[in-house]
């Protein structure tokens, strides 16, 4: 049993790299998610992101995931693709990590007239992520997880904040099949969404889009559905899509509204070892 359970969350681990982690390589288009077991494991997905948060254009990406559990306890250190975080909890349901990020900036895009606008320069988030997790007691495979992650910017380059939660449901409807549906919503304040989003007067000199200063609000909606396939005790392949709503002054921003699209997707294909 204990060996089917590891089996399971490798998998789930995987399509968590896949599906977030990968987004965040794409100027944080999404947070981490929190798993409600703690095996080790590791994993890569790839998948196609946005070229920048709004564009039209796609690039491929590469999430690795890393989890490791402090021998019998819940508390587990993870890596998912730019974020690392420390579960302090020995809890079975409630989660409470500790998060460092890295977060791309935007320079060398595509489409002609943004990369004409000043570059972002990477940074560093540090922040705090909360969770639950209720499991169906006769097969863990089946529950329910919410997320809830602060954000700060610790490297001077936004230096505001952004919010980011969900939930996910997970239903297992075959012994090595699980599906997954999830929605979530990430909210910005005016220093984080001016600066991913806004068009100063030396941005649109350069550009030619016109000036738009982005305030605060939410930034996206999003929705996802995803699969995972248990080939073996040890060897797992997960394949999902997550779509993203850009809204407000996210939506329409001329980099979005002009030059981007404010529906965004990212699409994964990973594998993972448990152990």
């Amino acid at each position: 049993m204990c060996r089917l359970k590891r089996s399971v969350i490798g998998g789930i681990a995987v399509l968590a790299a896949m599906l977030f982690a990968s987004g965040a390589l794409a100027a944080g288009i999404d947070s981490p998610v929190a798993i409600e077991n703690i095996p080790n494991v590791v994993g890569l997905g790839v998948g196609m992101i946005p070229d920048y948060l709004g564009s039209d254009n796609y690039t491929v990406a590469a999430a690795p995931f890393f989890r490791w559990t402090l021998a019998g306890s819940e508390r587990y250190l993870q890596l998912i693709a730019t974020e690392l975080s420390f579960n302090v909890l020995n809890h079975p349901n409630f989660i409470l990590a500790p998060v460092l990020n890295y977060r791309p900036g935007r320079d060398d895009v595509d489409d002609d007239r943004v990369d004409k606008m000043r570059d972002i320069d990477d940074t560093a988030d540090v922040g705090i992520s909360a969770g639950y997790v209720w499991k169906n007691k006769s097969n863990p495979r089946h529950r329910f997880v919410t997320s809830l992650t602060f954000y700060g910017d610790a490297g001077d380059v936004y230096r505001g904040w952004l919010v980011q939660g969900g939930a996910r449901y997970w239903y297992p409807v075959s012994k090595p099949i699980d599906l997954q549906i999830g929605v979530g919503a990430t909210y910005g304040n005016s220093q984080y969404m001016d600066t991913y989003f806004g068009v100063d007067s030396r941005d649109s000199a350069r550009s030619g889009l016109k000036k738009f200063e982005a305030g605060e609000g939410f930034r996206d909606v999003n929705a996802q559905l995803a699969a995972v396939f248990h080939f073996s005790m040890n060897w797992h392949v997960a394949a999902g899509v997550k779509y993203f709503a850009l809204v407000s002054d996210a939506s329409d921003s001329p980099i979005v509204d002009k030059r981007g699209d404010s529906n965004q997707f990212v699409y994964g294909l990973g594998v993972a070892y448990s152990w």
